[in-house]
């Protein structure tokens, strides 16, 4: 009760008293702000640790961060637990609000920062067991193994590759050389191109020979029958002749033969006389008749040679010459065929050849280039080595797609499919990538082309692919870091 109500004088101090009182209720205040500053700023200092570790709690049991946190709010509030002032009075009347105020501001301070300790603390494992994800994961990727195509030596530029150096889809790996190549099938297929064009040249080389014969019989057969033609063209004229002769004899034979038969009537001449007139009258009418047909029969084969044809009593149809040309055309036309089949076999030779020389290039050198972007896996072999058809030379990691391979508790794989939505992330923290799931394997060792067998990963037996969006950047090819793969149960 105060005192000007209790009837009672409160006795009355001193200036001096009046100014400790006045000091001590300064200091107390002082102190209560500063205890209530230190608190709050251990509360944001707690929740930036909660804040920033909150990727690496969801690495490590909940239970084991709630702990720690818990230690760290009870040391830091142990350490500012309240203490008297210096220079402060305990003075039991001092002024019943600042006394007040000093005791339930840091109380109230800690309760809230313990609330959202607890909060913060107690989220963060509910959340993890709310995830359905995966127990381990490491990024895989597909190996693509290069075999040699034949046998051979190893060339000496594959000492410029090392495990893990970059390749590009194309470029040049490594160079296979066989110097004892079979070459029996290209020497063979090249001698028989050989011998088609030796004989092709000897025929063409007959048939040009027969070619300047035959202008020669040609020229030979035409001056003949330029000559023939001549020749009948003169017996013609001398059956003209012939005829002409023929006829004045005739004529004179008929006119003696008339005055012999005057004669006879008037008994001048004889009988015989007459008859004898009269028999060459009739012999020189038929000497005409002769010289005529004869003139005739030259005519037409004058006629004959004219039009190219040939006449005459010492040969059938033709001259010899005419034959002998005829027999080198003949010929011409099948030294012509033979040339002809002949080129179609060089053709077809020089093909075979063509083909012979391709696979003989082949047999005796194999340059393998890379046939996806990636890395150098593994060197199986060594410049100089000798190897056979089919023997791995170089592992290359197919960094094309990034793969994640991830094993999962039997009843979170009883809850996945094919297709379904997933999201990984990176073991120290990161953006998340999505990505779906490719293959389900189980307890079985699919996919054993991985660089990282399934079977390396033991804290359990079922066994996830994730194919992850975007796949590796440009000369990045993440093989072998861990993460954490969180499946999207809600989209199936």
């Amino acid at each position: 009760m105060p005192h000007y109500l209790s009837g009672r004088r409160r006795p009355r101090k001193g200036i001096a008293a009046h100014a400790a009182d006045r000091g001590g209720d300064m200091a107390r205040s002082t102190s209560a702000e500063h205890d209530e500053q230190n608190a709050q700023l251990g509360a944001v200092r707690i929740c930036r640790t909660v804040q920033g570790g909150e990727s690496f709690s969801r690495d490590s049991a909940g239970a084991s961060d709630a702990s720690a946190l818990q230690s760290m709010l009870r040391d830091h509030l142990e350490a500012r637990t309240e203490t008297p002032a210096s220079g402060t009075m305990s003075d039991p009347e001092q002024a019943p609000g600042a006394s007040a105020r000093t005791r339930w501001m840091p109380r109230l301070t800690k309760s809230i920062v313990g609330l959202a300790l607890l909060a913060v603390v107690g989220w963060m494992p509910a959340k993890r067991l709310a995830q359905v994800s995966s127990v381990e994961a490491v990024v895989n990727a597909r190996l693509v193994t290069m075999r040699a195509p034949i046998n051979g030596v190893v060339g000496w530029n594959l000492s410029r590759l090392q495990p893990g150096s970059p390749v590009s889809a194309g470029s040049p790996v490594v160079e296979i050389a066989n110097p004892r190549a079979d070459r029996h099938r290209f020497e063979d297929a090249t001698a028989r191109l050989s011998d088609a064009r030796e004989e092709r040249a000897a025929l063409a080389a007959k048939l040009k020979e027969l070619k300047k014969l035959r202008a020669k019989l040609a020229v030979q057969l035409e001056e003949f029958r330029q000559n023939r033609m001549l020749q009948v063209s003169a017996r013609i004229d001398e059956a003209n002749a012939r005829i002409a002769a023929a006829a004045a004899i005739s004529a004179n034979a008929k006119d003696a033969r008339e005055r012999q038969r005057e004669l006879a009537q008037s008994g001048i001449s004889s009988t015989a006389a007459m008859n004898a007139a009269h028999r060459d009258a009739m012999v020189a009418e038929a000497a005409g008749d002769g010289a005529r047909a004869e003139r005739n029969a030259l005519v037409v084969e004058f006629e004959a040679l004219r039009d190219g044809g040939y006449l005459g009593d010492s040969y059938n149809d033709q001259p010899r010459s005419a034959q002998r040309l005829d027999e080198i055309g003949e010929a011409i036309e099948l030294i012509t065929a033979d040339i002809v089949r002949h080129q179609a076999r060089i053709v077809r030779f020089q093909g075979v050849v063509s083909r012979e020389r391709e696979a003989l290039a082949v047999a005796e050198n194999a340059p393998l280039a890379s046939p996806v972007e990636g890395r150098v896996w593994e060197i199986r072999t060594a410049p100089g080595e000798q190897v056979v058809a089919g023997q791995p030379l170089i592992s290359l990691l197919d960094c094309s797609r990034t793969l994640v391979t991830a094993v999962v508790s039997e009843a979170v794989y009883n809850s996945l499919f094919v297709g379904m939505p997933a999201k990984f992330s990176f073991r120290e923290g990161g953006e998340s990538s999505s990505g779906r799931i490719v293959q389900l394997s189980g307890v079985s060792e699919a996919s054993s082309n991985f660089a990282i067998m399934p079977s390396a990963l033991t804290k359990e037996s079922y066994r996830v692919a994730v194919s992850v969006d975007g796949g590796a950047k440009q000369g990045d090819c993440p093989v072998g870091r861990t993460g954490r793969v969180v499946f999207n149960t809600s989209a199936g």
